[in-house]
């Protein structure tokens, strides 16, 4: 009787810890790259719903298939940075049903927010919290070497360079002289401006031990949080 009972207590404590807690309903994009961890996700009706990133390597949202109007998805989150976590916004009006959704920077990344008959779902009022028009300005982006001589390179193992933008930004860099690729590197930036140093490779090390001059040619592919995307360049001749 004692095992039985204990058993008993086991499986009621089990079925208790499962029970998930309302309101913290949670879509999670990673940690492995451009995927939705949970492409299916179970909420009552007026719950609530937050969107986690947790995939290190880029920018993501939660969009609705279904569209509200005027533009505007059914339901969607802000563009969350990786790490960060944001509400999705407008899922306390949905009523009873399955709505599909996506990533709108990443269309293949797919899921389903499924509604169920409990709960209560809010009224939908001219002053509902639905998020602004999606941002489809580029960024204002500008790049330059820092460097100016060809042993300084050397003594930092790369080349140093001053990134600026109007907005929080990711630089995809590569610095060329002629055809060889002299260093890379992927950069964001969160302010306005950072200074970062690319890495050199090794056919870039060897082209600048050997040479008096080099003229460097810097080359930036710059996309936003909304994947809006931008270019910028900048030369350079290291002595």
């Amino acid at each position: 009787m004692r095992r039985l009972a204990a058993g008993f207590a086991l499986a009621v404590a089990g079925t208790l810890w499962a029970a998930p807690a309302l309101g913290a309903a949670t879509i999670t994009a990673g940690p492995t790259p451009n995927t939705f961890a949970t492409p299916d996700v179970t909420i009552d009706q007026g719950q609530t719903l937050a969107f986690q990133n947790s995939d290190q390597t880029a920018f993501h949202d939660v969009t609705a298939d279904q569209s509200a109007g005027a533009g505007r998805a059914l339901f969607e989150s802000v563009t969350i940075d990786p790490g960060k976590t944001g509400p999705v916004r407008g899922v306390a009006f949905l009523t009873t049903g399955d709505y599909p959704f996506h990533c709108s920077i990443h269309p293949f990344m797919k899921g389903t927010l499924h509604v169920t008959a409990n709960g209560t779902p809010e009224t939908r009022t001219p002053e509902n919290p639905f998020p602004n028009p999606k941002d489809t300005r580029p960024p204002d982006a500008r790049i330059s070497i820092l460097d100016s001589r060809i042993s300084g390179v050397l003594f930092h193992s790369g080349v140093r360079v001053r990134l600026k933008t109007d907005e929080p930004a990711r630089f995809k860099l590569t610095a060329k002289s002629g055809k060889t690729e002299v260093a890379t590197g992927t950069v964001v930036v969160k302010g306005k401006k950072r200074d970062a140093k690319l890495r050199l490779t090794k056919k870039g090390k060897q082209l600048l031990f050997t040479a008096n001059s080099a003229k460097l040619k810097l080359v930036a592919k710059v996309n936003d949080a909304a994947d809006n995307r931008a270019s910028a360049s900048a030369t350079r001749t290291l002595r």
